[in-house]
Order: structure tokens, then C-alpha cells, then sequence
């Protein structure tokens, strides 16, 4: 986007608004008397906000009769005491700005209500005084007698009598709303000061109601006059001068050659409403044809440059068909309203989801068009839920029911007596609240409602839907609406299928030859535009948004989106065009990210989830809970803490990957930053994880919850050290003087297995770990998210992985000097061996230390096998069904390792690759597998590790502690919760081994002392050891299978699930590792 065009952006925010339409009494009652009032309003607020919408039209809340749903204003300078009072609209104003929505409210300006006081002093005033001349009188019924009669179901004349005042005053609406007389100057005054007075509490826009009817000529139909425009001029001009970047939006229900005058040279309203291209939509649908919007589209002047169209599909009013043929009124009634009842005055009085039968194809369908098509559109309160409407009420009010919240009485709308309600709530079976409401849909996915959020972010995402300019395309087949949007740099293509059936055309894309096209949605890639025509296939009412994008733009795309402007404060981020770059950049930034798990799956959409305020000083932090969503996947939330960071000193001391984009205020450059790299906010983090606080979000909450022993000892930390653990793992780790900050970056609803795990191991006073201090828990929707843990930090020398590198090199080294030969033997998965002394000599202290780990970990296990209270806990019996459950697992792996073990090739020498296909071939491998089934195991299953290898256990100088009981990451949470075999964290450290002895190897293949010294029989003896020491450990055998052959056969099994595993994972994420393992099936397998 240029920056003359960021620049018009804060004076015509309309053209970005999603508008929401509300009744005030149909939203939400606070005060349970059965009306909807500000208050009710005020705690929707973020509602609004969560579904995308920043403007908010408000219909009349005057003092009136309510005759007409407000729009008979019996005072134009209060509020009616229903919905409360004029400090609470204040307040509506204050809240609603803080979350940036704009506020556009009802101005009645060509008639009032015939209470108002004006009326009342006109009908008792002498022909010709002061107030006598505030209306339109006549002793003559007969005049303007070419001025049509709007309101044909409920009024005879444009004229009624008024006993009182002994003569007739002009209406073009009801009887009861006499209009203002335009000619008198004095009307006009007053009506300036009714603009200034709202416009300076801060409403942010006026809906001109009747607009076109404020003058009256004879001979004329009343409508339209260039008096009206002249009037609208001036109008303008005074709210421009006094009240910058406010907004006028005329309701001038016209033919677009008429309506388009009231934008004048844009120098009058600058909105106004589309009225002829609603029924039209609704018309294509039913006809399968796309000739009705092309005809309306192609009779549609352009405007000017300041200018936009309001477009709907419906309101508060009925479905006006005024502005259509004869013809189509009548083939819209006999489609979409053939029960009478449904008809009023020129229209319809039904809802959006009742006008369409309630399928939700053709619903999303008029709604992607809603959003596609030139205009700012604007939705009717309810109908992005599908709500019904009651046709039996009477007037329009069938439509102005209130508002669908929950399945709780009254629809959630109030908690008053049935009875009390302004209006009864939707009960039609089909459309029963019940079922029909926000809660239930909110816990829905795949609900209407969230269908429509996302869409609106989609929107919100391109420019070119909300200010690009609209090309039709000629389809070859006429139940296919296409068309582009195009916006300086950016081209959108739209399809929309208007028939029920699957349908295909041909379009000439040729004019963007090469280009690609991306599905906006899935961010799928579709083959590129030939010369040639382009074919597509649309599903039955199916729509397609696709961008066209030059071959090169991605990159530049990316660099342009890499930089987001705000004004001054970082919660500028969270609102509008500022929230849908952030999320752009997100999406760039977080797939590079170690921590991020998905890195091989295409995200099609990310978006800010909820995003709390965590510090105020010395700069706002804010938490993010992040939501990736895929294509071929379910969907995951990250967290991300996140803040400003203006120091570029700072920033050159980071590493870049922890810079996410470059902010751009009025008066600075600055770095939006992740906020747990940055050593300055490393103090107040750690004070606020002992703070004991709850921190509300739009969606959520952030509970800090210390443990009750140590929250004495967290508060009373000072001029600690502090340095970032940048060891490659998928959380985030910052290390104090004696803690350690961790922070789980992947959000997985339920108590981490870290915190329950370490909690139990707390209680036993024999068992050493750190201690969990704090845990920072998020509540999603009630349930808990562990966001993070605040631990013991334990003095060490590094973990088990770098010791053992160290004490193998060692040995190899002292191998190439003293020759050192091990003998052959089996691993232990075959038989098991006794270690004789002279390999523990050759193995010098490392035996001892193999045989202390092997100890931790039995005594971890014991640990966790030993009674609890908690079923969680519980130890269990390894049955027939666990059995089974491993063997459709391993089938599954296998059978996904032969299918994609062409994929290994590039990687691998040639022999090895050769190998790794045969023994995968071998009906020997298959027979291993199958023989799970055919043998009967005992032994227990508890809760184990989950992901044990030498990186999770601390080497102290003197002792190993085992740390990280989180388990396996890229598992989901529930997953790691699940029981097993002690034997898989026996399996996981056995291949940890492996792991560790290859990487002392593999550069030193050639050397003649290793050759002689084996890696394999060098593996073998550290397993035999380990393993051996392992089952020698009190207690420990009780959990395991007591006939040896099926224990080593079961580990065996173990072993291979954890090394197939180990190829997809390193096919995936480290190619040039996938040796490691192979080597490792290969040799499990002989």
C-alpha cells in the first residue's frame, strides 16, 4: 500500500469498517427489566471485536412513542430512560473506542414523532408564526399529489389531519411522524445544533434516515430535489470544518442514477446505501443467472474518490423491493415470500437464514458476495448465527427479536420473567434459540458463526476488497458470476457458482499471463494463468477468492508486510489493518522458529487468538495465545510474549530470529520484538511469575499460581543473573541465579504432564529434581493451559548427552593409543549378558556412570509405579488391548516407513540405502510385528517419562538428575498423559545411546583403531550394561513381564516403534541424521 493511501486512511475509515447493525433493545439486557440498554451493550463489546467488526450502527434510542421503533423522535438531545442514560452512552462511546469500533448512530432528521415538542407547539401556533412553520401545513389535501404513498399497507394519503391545529400536515411515512418543514431556515438551524451536540460527545457517524424526502415541490415527486442536495452541501461543509474524518451516510432508498447525487462531488454524504443491489442478490440466486447483478453493477456510476457504498443483505426494515421492475417484485414474492404474511408495504419481512431456507451453502453464498463486491458491508445483528425471525408479530418487528446468546432462559438476552421481554424470543423448531445461539456455536468450529469471522479476517486481509475497484468478467457459463477487484498493487479474482448444481467455465485470464493464483482461504497454489483460457470447477453454490500474484511478489510481499504502523501505543496492534499485518508477519516469522512444530504442513490461516496484558512497566508486554490453522491437520495455538523495543543496541546483542518486524510510529522506528529474548524484562517476568495475579483477555485468562513454599523465596529474589538457555529445544528457557524459567510455546489444553509428574515426584523425599516454584496456567473456554513453569535451578556441570560425548571421545581416544578391542556381543533385546570387569576397565568411569543412570531411572519409575491416590497414577495391568494397541501402531509406522523410504535415498550411502530396503522388504520384519499378537504379556503400565534420552538428565559433578517430565512434544498432550510400559523409557535412552556413540563415530570411519574398537560392539556393551543394571534395581521387575524371552522381545518391540519414529523424524526435521537410525533398524532387525 502507498503511503498517500496509509495516509487517507484515518480520514475514511469507512471504507475499511465491517459494519454491525443493532437495536439496542434486541442486544443484551443488564438490568433484567426485558430491554436491551447500554450497559448490555458495553459487555458485548468484545464479542463484536472477536467477530471482526470495527463499526457499530446503533438504530434510534430517543425519547419516542416507539410507534416506529424509535424512529418517531420525540426529542432529539436525550436518551430514552429504556436503555439507559446519557452517561451511559458516554461510557458506550469510551469503551467502544478503546477496542477501536466506530459508532454510527441514527439521525431522524425529515420527520419527528407527532409527541415531539416542536409538533406540539407547531399544531397550537398561528398559521405563518415562529413555530407554525417548523412543518408542512395545507388547507388542501391535494397537493404534491406526484409523490408516491411509501407506506401502502398502512396510510391512504402523504397527507393527514390534524384536529387541532384545523389543517393538514405532510408525511411520507406514517401519520404519526409529521416531517420537518426544509424551507424554514430555522429548521435548519436546529438541525446543526443536533449534529453538533452528538458529534462532540464523540460519535464517530450519522445515518441520514429519508433523506431524499426534505423538500417538496409541486409537479415533482418530491423525492431527489436539488434543494435536498443543496441543503446536504452545506451540511457537509459544517461537519468537515467542526468535526473532521466524521461520517455522513445517506439512506436514499433510489435507483443508483439517483442515489449516486447524494455523494454530490463528494462533497455531501460520504456514504450511501446500495438499496438496488440486495434483492438482486438474492434474484441471481434463485434464477441461477448472473445477469441481474450484472445489470445493476453495469447501471452503477462511479463515485468519487472519497466516497463508498453501504451494501446489505438485510436490516431492520423489510427486504425493500422498491427499486425493482414490476416483474422481479413479483417473482421475488412468489420465491421468497409466498405467504402473505411475509409481505409489508413493498417488501419482505424475514430474516436472512429463514429467506434462504436455512442452507447454509446459499447463506455462506450471499455472504461471500456481501464481501466481495464493491462496498463496505454491513451485517444485521443475529444473522451471522442464522437466527429466525417470527412473522406473526406484526409490523417489521419480526425481524427486531432479541438477540440469540445462549440456550439459558430468554435466549441469554435477559434474565427477567418471559413475560417482561420486549418481544418474545425465536421458538420456531428450526430457528429455536435453543439451538440456534452464540455459546453453542462459539464451541463449534465449523459454525456459521466462526465461518463468518474467519471470512471477515480473509477480507480484512485484502485492501483490494475493501477499496479496489471491480472488473467484470465474461464466463461462458451464466451461473457463474466472475469478476476482479483490483487495489494499486493488488489483483483479486472472485467465482461465485449462483446454481445448486457443480458447475465449470472457462475464463480468459490471459491479460496476467504467468502470474499465480493463491487461494486466499487454504493458501493453496493454483497452476499459473497461461495465454490460453483458464478452466475451474465450482462445487454446487461454491465461491472462490483467489489472488493473483506476480512470480516475485511473495518475496516482496513478505518484505513489504515486515514493517506495521501504529501510532503511538503497541495495543494499536491488536485493531484493524494493524491486527491483520501482525498476523501476516506472525505467520513469516513463527515457521522459523525452533520452537514452532509444523514447520512441513501449510498453515492456511493464522490469527491472534486472545492477547493479554502481562507487564504495564517498564514496557507493555503483551501475551499472545496464537492459533495456526492447516489443511491437512488440526489446528494448534503457540504462545508468544511480545513488546516494543526501541534500544537497537539491545536488538544487535539478539539474535534476529527473535526481532518478529519493524514498527512504525509518528515519530519513530522501533522492533516489535519476542519479549522473552530481551534481558531487560528478564526481572520484572520473573517478579510477575511470583505475583500470585489473574490477567484478563479477550478470550481468556492468565492465572499465575506459585507454589504456597517457595513464593517467599521467588519475592525475595534480587540482583540475580540471568542468561537465555539457547540449546535446541522446542520451549523457551531463561535461567536466573537459582531458577529456571520455562515457557511451553506450544498451547495444549490440559495440566502439562511436567507439572504433574514433578508434583507427585516432590512428595517423595527420596527422589531428587527441581522444584516446581510457579506455573503460569491460561484458562481457555474454563479450561486450563499450562502456558509455563518456574523451576529449582540445580547447579550443574551440563547434561548426560554432552558427558557422554565427552567420556566416548575419551575412550576413543585412548583406543587409538592402547588399542582397545572390545569383545563381540548381543544386544540386549536378544539376550542378555553379564558385563564382565574387563569391559567395565575398558569402559574406565563411564561404566559407572552408565550404571548410576540406569539406577535414576529405575528409581523414577518406582517412583511413578508407587501407590497414589490419583487414578491419573494409578498403576495398571498390561493387557491384551495394550498389545493390540502396539501392534496396530507399529503396523502403521512400518508400513509408512516402506511407503516413504524412497525418500531416504538422496541421504543415505548407497549400501546402506540398499540394506534399509531389503530388511524393510523381509517378511521377517512383518512376522516380528505380528508375533505381538500371538504372545500373552503381564508386567504394569504407568506413567513414564515420555521422552527420555541423556539430553533430559543433569550431570551434577557427583549425581545425574532427571529433568523435562513433559514428554515427547510433538505428541499431543493427552497422548503423553497415556500409561505405558516402563520399557519405552528404556528404549528411548537405549536409542539415546546409539545416538551418542554415532556422533562420536561417524567422521572417524577410517581410522584403522576405531575399526578395531567397533561403534556396534561399543553400543552393545553400553545397553547390555545400562539395561542390566536397570532390571538389578529394587522393585523394578515387578513392572516388567516375569518370563525373560517375552521381556526382551517386548523391548525389542519397543525398540523399534522409537527408531521408526526416529526416521520420520529425521526425514522431516534433520535429513542428514537419517542415518543414525537406519543403522539402528537395520541392526535391530538382524
Amino acid at each position: 500500500m502507498s503511503k498517500d493511501s496509509q495516509s487517507r486512511e484515518c480520514c475514511d475509515w469507512y471504507k475499511d469498517a465491517v459494519i454491525y447493525q443493532i437495536h439496542i433493545r434486541s442486544f443484551f439486557d443488564s438490568n433484567d427489566d426485558g430491554i436491551g440498554d447500554f450497559q448490555g451493550l458495553i459487555k458485548k463489546l468484545d464479542y463484536l471485536k472477536f467477530l471482526g467488526i470495527n463499526a457499530v450502527w446503533l438504530l434510534p434510542f430517543y425519547p419516542s412513542p416507539l410507534k416506529d421503533e424509535g424512529y418517531d423522535i420525540a426529542d432529539y438531545s436525550s436518551i430514552n430512560p429504556i436503555y439507559g442514560s446519557l452517561k451511559d452512552f458516554k461510557a458506550l462511546l469510551k469503551e467502544a473506542h478503546q477496542r477501536n469500533i466506530k459508532i454510527i448512530t441514527e439521525l431522524v432528521i425529515n420527520h419527528t414523532s407527532n409527541a415531539h415538542p416542536w409538533f406540539q407547539k407547531s399544531r397550537r401556533a398561528k398559521p405563518g408564526s415562529y413555530w407554525r412553520n417548523f412543518y408542512t401545513w395545507s388547507n388542501d389535501a391535494s397537493e404534491y399529489a406526484d409523490a408516491r404513498i411509501i407506506f401502502r399497507d398502512f396510510e391512504t394519503s402523504n397527507w393527514a389531519w390534524d384536529p387541532v391545529a384545523k389543517a393538514y400536515y405532510w408525511h411520507r411515512f406514517y401519520s404519526h411522524q409529521p416531517d420537518l418543514n426544509y424551507d424554514n431556515p430555522n429548521v435548519q438551524k436546529e438541525v446543526f445544533r443536533i449534529v453538533d451536540f452528538w458529534l462532540n460527545l464523540g460519535v464517530d457517524g450519522l445515518r441520514l434516515d429519508a433523506i431524499p424526502y426534505l423538500f417538496q415541490r409541486e409537479g415533482t415527486s418530491c423525492e431527489n430535489l436539488p434543494e435536498t442536495h443543496a441543503f446536504l452541501k452545506k451540511l457537509s461543509a459544517h461537519v468537515k470544518q467542526k468535526f473532521p474524518n466524521r461520517l455522513l451516510l445517506a439512506e436514499a432508498n433510489q435507483w443508483p442514477d439517483d442515489a449516486v447525487q447524494y455523494f454530490g462531488q463528494g462533497d455531501e454524504c460520504q456514504m450511501a446505501f446500495h438499496f438496488p443491489l440486495m434483492p438482486r442478490m438474492y434474484m441471481a440466486v434463485k434464477m441461477e443467472d448472473r445477469f441481474p447483478l450484472i445489470d445493476i453493477i453495469e447501471q452503477t456510476p462511479a463515485i468519487p474518490e472519497n466516497c463508498q457504498w453501504a451494501i446489505f443483505l438485510r436490516n431492520h426494515d423489510e427486504l425493500t423491493l422498491e427499486m425493482v421492475t414490476d416483474e422481479e417484485r413479483d417473482y421475488m414474492y412468489r420465491m421468497y415470500a409466498q405467504d402473505q404474511q411475509m409481505r409489508i408495504n413493498l417488501g419482505i419481512r424475514r430474516r436472512l437464514a429463514p429467506l434462504l431456507d436455512g442452507d447454509r451453502r446459499r447463506i455462506e453464498l450471499l455472504n461471500a458476495m456481501l464481501f466481495s463486491l464493491p462496498g463496505t458491508p454491513i451485517i444485521y445483528y443475529g444473522d451471522e448465527i442464522g437466527m429466525g425471525d417470527n412473522i406473526y408479530l406484526g409490523d417489521r418487528n419480526g425481524v427486531r427479536t432479541p438477540m440469540q446468546w445462549s440456550a439459558d432462559l430468554n435466549a441469554g438476552f435477559s434474565k427477567a420473567t418471559p413475560q417482561k421481554l420486549y418481544s418474545p424470543v425465536i421458538i420456531d423448531p428450526e430457528y429455536n434459540y435453543q439451538a440456534v445461539n452464540v455459546e453453542l456455536q462459539l464451541q463449534n468450529s465449523h459454525s456459521l458463526l466462526w465461518w463468518m469471522k474467519r471470512t471477515i479476517e480473509v477480507r480484512n486481509s485484502y485492501p483490494a476488497f475493501w477499496r479496489g475497484t471491480i472488473e467484470l468478467l465474461t464466463a461462458e457459463n451464466p451461473k457463474i458470476l466472475a469478476f476482479y477487484r483490483i487495489y494499486e498493487e493488488q489483483r483479486l479474482l472472485v467465482l461465485i457458482n449462483l446454481s445448486k448444481n457443480i458447475q465449470s467455465t472457462f475464463l480468459d485470464l490471459s491479460r496476467f499471463a504467468n502470474f499465480k493464483l493463491l487461494e486466499v482461504f487454504g493458501k493453496n497454489q493454483f497452476p499459473s494463468i497461461q495465454q490460453t483460457p483458464y478452466f475451474f470447477v465450482l462445487p454446487a453454490y461454491g465461491f472462490l477468492w483467489l489472488e493473483l500474484q506476480k512470480p516475485e511478489s511473495v518475496v516482496l510481499d513478505k518484505r513489504k508486510r515486515d514493517e506495521i504502523e501504529i501510532k503511538k501505543n503497541l495495543s494499536e496492534i491488536f485493531d484493524g489493518k494493524a491486527k491483520s499485518k501482525l498476523e501476516t508477519v506472525l505467520e513469516n516469522y513463527i515457521i522459523n522458529c525452533r520452537w514452532y512444530r509444523s514447520k512441513n504442513h501449510k498453515i492456511t490461516r493464522l490469527s491472534i487468538y486472545d492477547s493479554i496484558l502481562a507487564l504495564k512497566n517498564p514496557t507493555p508486554v503483551y501475551l499472545l495465545i496464537i492459533l495456526v490453522e492447516y489443511k491437512d491437520k488440526e489446528a494448534e495455538k503457540y504462545s508468544l510474549f511480545i513488546t516494543k523495543e526501541e534500544d537497537h543496541h539491545e536488538i544487535s546483542q539478539t539474535s534476529n530470529q527473535k526481532v518478529i518486524c519493524t514498527l512504525k510510529t509518528e515519530t519513530q522506528s522501533a522492533y516489535l520484538v519476542d519479549a522473552a529474548h530481551i534481558p531487560a524484562l528478564w526481572s520484572e517476568l520473573f517478579n510477575l511469575f511470583g505475583s500470585n495475579r489473574q490477567l484478563k483477555g479477550a478470550r481468556g485468562k492468565l492465572s499465575i499460581m506459585p507454589n504456597r513454599g517457595y513464593k517467599k523465596s521467588l519475592l525475595s529474589e534480587s540482583n540475580f543473573q540471568k542468561e537465555p538457555i539457547n540449546a535446541e529445544q522446542s520451549n523457551t528457557s531463561i535461567r536466573y541465579n537459582a531458577a529456571l524459567f520455562k515457557l511451553y510455546r506450544r498451547c495444549e489444553t490440559g495440566i502439562n504432564p511436567e507439572v504433574e509428574i514433578t508434583e507427585l515426584l516432590m512428595k517423595k523425599s527420596n527422589f531428587r529434581l527441581p522444584k516446581i516454584l510457579s506455573h503460569l496456567q491460561y484458562e481457555d473456554q474454563g479450561k486450563p493451559v499450562t502456558l509455563g513453569i518456574i523451576q529449582e535451578h540445580i547447579p550443574n556441570e551440563g547434561d548426560a548427552w554432552s558427558y557422554s560425548i565427552n567420556h566416548l571421545s575419551n575412550l576413543l581416544e585412548e583406543g587409538n593409543s592402547n588399542s582397545l578391542v572390545f569383545p563381540a556381543v548381543d544386544l540386549p533385546w536378544h539376550k542378555l549378558v553379564p558385563v564382565p570387569e574387563q569391559v567395565s576397565q575398558m569402559l574406565g568411569i563411564y561404566s559407572a556412570s552408565i550404571e548410576k543412570l540406569a539406577e535414576k531411572t529405575a528409581a523414577m519409575h518406582v517412583a511413578l509405579a508407587e501407590s497414589s491416590s490419583s487414578p491419573d497414577f494409578k498403576q495398571e495391568d498390561f493387557n491384551w488391548f495394550d498389545q493390540r494397541s502396539l501392534y496396530q501402531s507399529l503396523r502403521s509406522i512400518l508400513a509408512k516407513a516402506k511407503k516413504h523410504v524412497g525418500s531416504f535415498k538422496s541421504s543415505l550411502e548407497p549400501e546402506l540405502y540398499s540394506s534399509l530396503q531389503d530388511k524393510l522388504a523381509e517378511s521377517s520384519v512383518k512376522a516380528t510385528v505380528q508375533s505381538l499378537l500371538n504372545k500373552r504379556f503381564n508386567g504394569k503400565k504407568i506413567r513414564c517419562h515420555g521422552d527420555f534420552h541423556l539430553g533430559q538428565i543433569l550431570y551434577t559433578g557427583d549425581d545425574f538428575i532427571i529433568i523435562d517430565y513433559e514428554g515427547e512434544p510433538n505428541r499431543p498432550l493427552s497422548e503423553r498423559k497415556i500409561k505405558r510400559s516402563p520399557l519405552k523409557d528404556i528404549a528411548g535412552m537405549l536409542r539415546s545411546f546409539h545416538y551418542a556413540v554415532y556422533t562420536v563415530t561417524q567422521n572417524k570411519e577410517t581410522d584403522l583403531a576405531l575399526k578395531e574398537l567397533s561403534p556396534e560392539k561399543l553400543y552393545a556393551w553400553i545397553c547390555q550394561l545400562y539395561f542390566g543394571r536397570y532390571l538389578n534395581f529394587s522393585g523394578i521387575r515387578n513392572l516388567l513381564p516375569e518370563d525373560e524371552s517375552n521381556l526382551l522381545f517386548l523391548l525389542k518391540i519397543f525398540m523399534l516403534e522409537k527408531v521408526l519414529y526416529e526416521i520420520e523424524y529425521e526425514i522431516n526435521n534433520r535429513p542428514d541424521w537419517v542415518h543414525v537410525p537406519c543403522k539402528g533398524l537395520i541392526a535391530l532387525l538382524e
